[in-house]
């Protein structure tokens, strides 16, 4: 069945190609003919971003649990989950096969991923269960989920939760981390450096661009460095600079290879050419670029990781200094 809606695609975008004289009057059917090929890919897509969130959740939750002393006052406690709510982009096949698999319903607040080891998975949480309350108050937003927690500053956090039908209570034992947390955003490289109140985005362009957790790893560490340094409010090269410096610290002590942060960042720039200038009027942005200034930050970025692995060669500490 597979080939035969295959074959039916290319035959369609012949007869709609430019040597045809006629063209359609109106907008094609879009529906899937094939319902279990329509459940399939619908099926195929819940996993994949789950992956993508696993993956986030795991590079994020190592960097900002090994840079606590780094982070400042932006710091709280962390529970080790990923979370989702319901996303229009995504559209009805997506959800329904989300409920399929997970048993998770279109608008409620999901946990698609828990970091082994973390608060939550002490705690018992688990991929499917739907977060009702968190320290007695309703959650609306993935970003309420966290922000609740993190203010919460009497002991264990209770959380309510709902699984196969039944209201369950658990208590999380908080472990301080770097507060912001990163969360995934459907779009492409450039996005990367939107924010989330005091959290940030990772875009699921930039997720793919990263061919290792290495990799992403320069990508989450560089925007918390933003986030918890408040370096967004007068930016320009020095400030991605300082972003790079503190970034690469907290790859650095969550164990991740630094040494390939200048090739990374060439790749970012080579696939962003308005990053190519330190003159951001020249392109006419109204806004400073994500990951712009490539100019000033090719030239200090090699001579921060070879501070970094000198430190790390003769046995000591991986404090940045001042930022």
């Amino acid at each position: 069945m597979r080939s035969t809606t295959a074959i039916a695609l290319a035959v369609g975008l012949l007869l709609s190609g430019p040597g045809c004289s006629t063209r359609p009057t109106a907008t094609p059917d879009l529906e899937f003919s094939d319902t279990a090929l329509h459940e399939e890919f619908a099926e195929a897509s819940v996993r994949l971003y789950v992956r993508r969130h696993a993956r986030l959740l795991a590079v994020s939750y190592a960097i900002r649990t090994a840079g606590t002393d780094l982070c400042g006052d932006a710091v709280g406690p962390i529970l080790g989950i990923a979370a989702w709510r319901s996303n229009p982009l995504f559209g009805r096949p997506f959800f329904e096969a989300l409920e399929r698999i997970y048993g998770v319903w279109a608008g409620s607040i999901a946990v698609v991923a828990v970091q082994p080891g973390s608060p939550a998975d002490r705690a018992g949480i688990r991929v499917g269960d739907q977060i009702l309350n968190v320290a007695g108050g309703a959650i609306h937003s993935d970003v309420e989920l966290f922000d609740r927690a993190a203010a919460f500053e009497a002991g264990a956090i209770p959380i309510a939760l709902l699984r196969d039908e039944q209201e369950i209570r658990v208590a999380v034992e908080p472990l301080l981390a770097c507060r912001p947390e990163a969360f995934i955003e459907i779009g492409d490289l450039m996005l990367t450096d939107r924010a989330r109140g005091d959290h940030f985005y990772v875009t699921s362009g930039f997720i793919r661009f990263a061919k290792t957790d290495d990799e992403l790893a320069l990508v989450v560490a560089h925007e918390l460095a933003h986030r918890i340094a408040g370096m967004r409010v007068v930016p320009g090269p020095q400030v991605e600079v300082r972003a790079d410096r503190l970034g690469l610290y907290l790859a650095a002590r969550a164990g991740y290879d630094i040494s390939i942060a200048p090739g990374f960042w060439d790749r970012v720039a080579i696939e962003q050419p308005w990053s190519l200038s330190d003159d951001v009027e020249h392109y006419g942005w109204t806004r400073v670029p994500p990951h712009g200034y490539m100019p000033s930050r090719a030239a200090a970025i090699p001579k921060i990781v070879a501070e970094i692995q000198h430190k790390i060669e003769n046995g000591e500490s991986l404090q940045p200094g001042k930022i």
